[in-house]
């Protein structure tokens, strides 16, 4: 509720900030608990591997950075429906632009680096392709921002 001393636009921007604070609060909460998680829940796998046969462990480091490239995609998707709340019809129609420049990437990228895997000796064509789509959207946006 707002008082008579304070009118809407001061008690609306309050409560803006205060969701940013709360939204800060939970993204240094994610960050700082995910390795904690992350090295439980592979030991529990690479133990449970370890016993049934050992030539099958698991490596964690590998998937230790595939779950850090998940929860980083995951940090930007929620940033990316932060801005699209807050934004315009014009700022809208750049995101859309942009999101469709990641979907095209995408699916040029893929099955370009899922051919090139044997004579490129790559180890994992996806995650590059999927590096590449994510490239061409911070540099779309990038460019966006720049023209204004």
């Amino acid at each position: 509720m707002t008082s008579m001393v304070e009118d809407w636009g001061t008690a609306r921007e309050r409560q803006r900030r205060r969701r940013r604070w709360k939204w800060v609060a939970a993204a240094i909460a994610v960050v700082a608990l995910a390795p904690l998680v992350t090295t439980f829940v592979l030991g529990i796998v690479e133990g449970y591997s370890e016993v049934a046969d050992p030539a099958r462990a698991i490596r964690t480091r590998d998937h230790a950075g595939y779950i850090a490239i998940g929860i980083a995609m995951l940090g930007a998707l929620v940033f990316n429906l932060r801005i699209w709340r807050n934004a315009d019809e014009v700022e809208r129609q750049q995101l859309t632009a942009a999101a469709a420049v990641t979907g095209i990437a995408a699916l040029i990228a893929l099955p370009v680096l899922s051919l090139a895997q044997k004579p490129l000796a790559l180890p994992n064509p996806a995650m590059i392709g999927w590096g590449i789509a994510i490239a061409a959207l911070v540099a779309t946006r990038i460019v966006q921002r720049l023209r204004g």
